[in-house]
């Protein structure tokens, strides 16, 4: 009887799961536009050039605490040990345990913070620093509270999850786009209109720090709503020193895409000469090294990165995200054919969705590019880089999609090492190919190097999973991988002819170039959306029916989904 009611009940939660991930996928989407809105904005009155790169150089800071605290290591360990308490000693007990990891994680943080500001902040105000190293040391002393605020929201996000509630978590960074945004315009069209980019860039971040109080306010709310209270807090018991023991090992494992994006954002500064007062040569001694990157890089880089994490936030963290909760209530069930079904369902759609957006993405990444940057105090120049760096991220969106979820197999079984020793292995493969493809690429060599790492990172975790679980059946995700490239063909050959079609005939109109691009990207993105959605249901690929928007040309009548995810 047992068996039957799990066999039952197993079909409605995969459609769980499946709209829980839809539901993501629109949320932060909308959240991604608001982002490409800002971004338009703040390059179209500050640049991406050297205040830019000051600026991002302070922004990472509290985005990265944010993706290893927030989103990576800590809800990793938060998820499975919350889910685990809920259904063996009740929920006072898990509420307990929520509330000792949020306030310890608020400690952790504010002690981190104080530290920072004692680094930072005289290199602020020390006049013997180059200007450009004071702005970008000025950006991170206002920025850092910041990350107090973007990790107790992530935390309190994942909470949410569990419990189901997944909008505020992903609409709490359109604040962030809103307050920037604001934070670049105004000052710039009425009360700081001829202060230099140097002085108004200072508005934006403070823009950053308003916008932890809001995001606070409303994920506070929403876990309020979802049963967490305030009570009595117990920082010695069992499980929450089990997270404290496992922290400082999956940091480092659920983080290597962001610590190389880190390290990327150092070499794109210390490499270019952005960091050298606009000198093209890096002096060591006696030596004087031609530096192989132009100013701006970093301004160009980040760019780059905001194109190819469009896909992946959208398609990637909404399937690792629906999926992780139930990932670990199977592991702690011991359901290990369950755990590898849905995991199968996960690959194909990750698959299904990752594929073509790899390949879309390098398609339109100039022509996306050109729509949100150019104009302003962003050149053509500008944006010819920040592609090429693009296209190289945009190579890998698949790898660092399916990482993801790979990484949240093992932490679903508890395993925090097995992820630490890969990912410190990306890392080390990610410095030395920085050091040897920024001389022939430049910029563009950092992004290449991510995308080698990531790819890296993904076959060796998923050659390792295989080892712990077992055989992964994936024959069946092999024969629809096939359909799925066949498919992504025939959208890429639409695409480039739509692309060479507008590029003809609507640059010989008298429109604005941005018009023009903005035409473009319209017919390009409907194009290859609508020939990738009917070659899939030519080819009978049954994940099109669980796809967000294209999921209505799917057979609606007689179609049997093998998706699980």
């Amino acid at each position: 009887m047992a068996d039957d009611r799990k066999t039952s009940t197993q079909p409605s939660s995969h459609r769980h799961v499946i709209s829980n991930a839809n539901l993501i996928s629109r949320l932060t989407m909308a959240s991604r536009v608001f982002g490409l809105l800002r971004d338009k904005i703040c390059s179209y009155f500050l640049g991406v050039g050297v205040v830019w790169s000051a600026f991002w150089m302070g922004f990472q800071i509290p985005n990265l605490f944010r993706r290893i605290f927030g989103e990576g290591a800590l809800t990793a360990l938060f998820v499975p040990a919350y889910t685990k308490l809920r259904s063996e000693q009740g929920v006072a007990a898990a509420d307990q345990f929520a509330r000792s990891v949020l306030v310890l994680l608020a400690l952790v943080l504010a002690a981190i913070t104080i530290i920072g500001e004692c680094v930072v902040l005289p290199l602020a105000l020390n006049n013997n620093l180059l200007p450009e190293n004071r702005l970008a040391a000025g950006m991170i002393a206002l920025m850092l509270p910041y990350t107090m605020a973007i990790c107790v929201v992530a935390l309190l996000g994942a909470f949410a999850a569990v419990h189901n509630r997944f909008a505020s978590q992903s609409l709490a960074p359109i604040t962030t786009s809103i307050l920037m945004a604001l934070g670049a315009a105004l000052p710039a069209m009425y009360f700081a209109r001829h202060a230099p980019l140097s002085d108004r860039i200072w508005w934006v971040a403070a823009a950053v720090l308003a916008s932890g109080v809001v995001q606070l306010l409303m994920l506070g709310i929403t876990a309020h709503r979802s049963g967490l209270r305030w009570g009595r807090l117990e920082f010695s018991s069992p499980a929450v020193k089990s997270v404290i023991r496992q922290m400082g090992v999956m940091v480092v494992g659920f983080s290597a895409v962001q610590i190389n994006t880190f390290l990327d954002s150092q070499i794109a500064w210390w490499f270019s000469p952005d960091g050298h007062q606009g000198s093209h040569y890096l002096h060591i001694g006696s030596w004087h090294v031609h530096l192989p990157m132009l100013t701006g890089a970093l301004g160009k880089l980040s760019v780059a990165q905001r194109i190819y994490m469009l896909p992946v936030g959208v398609f990637g963290v909404a399937i690792a995200t629906a999926v992780f909760p139930r990932l670990s209530a199977l592991a702690a069930e011991s359901r290990l054919d369950d755990l590898k079904e849905l995991l199968r369902g996960a690959f194909r759609r990750g698959l299904f969705l990752s594929i073509p957006a790899t390949v879309g993405m390098i398609i339109v990444a100039h022509t996306l590019i050109s729509a949100i940057y150019l104009g302003g105090h962003v050149s053509a120049a500008d944006v010819a880089r920040a592609t090429r760096a693009a296209r190289w991220f945009c190579a890998g969106i698949w790898a660092f999609e399916l990482q993801m979820i790979l990484i949240r197999v093992f932490y679903a079984f508890h395993d925090s090492r097995t992820p630490m020793k890969v990912a410190l292995a990306a890392v080390a493969l990610n410095l030395a190919l920085n050091v040897l493809l920024i001389w022939p690429l430049g910029v563009a060599g950092i992004a290449a190097s991510t995308t080698i790492s990531a790819i890296f990172q993904c076959v060796l975790l998923l050659s390792l999973l295989r080892r712990r679980i077992g055989h992964l059946q994936l024959r069946s995700t092999g024969g629809m991988l096939l359909r799925v490239l066949v498919a992504t063909a025939a959208m890429a050959a639409a695409a480039l002819a739509v692309a060479a079609v507008c590029h003809r005939w609507l640059h010989v109109l008298p429109a604005h170039p941005i018009v023009a691009h903005i035409i473009t990207l319209l017919f390009l993105v409907g194009v290859a959306a609508t020939v990738y959605a009917l070659a899939a249901r030519w080819l009978n690929i049954s994940e099109l029916a669980h796809a967000p928007i294209i999921g209505r040309f799917a057979h609606r009548k007689g179609t049997k989904a093998r998706s699980e995810v």
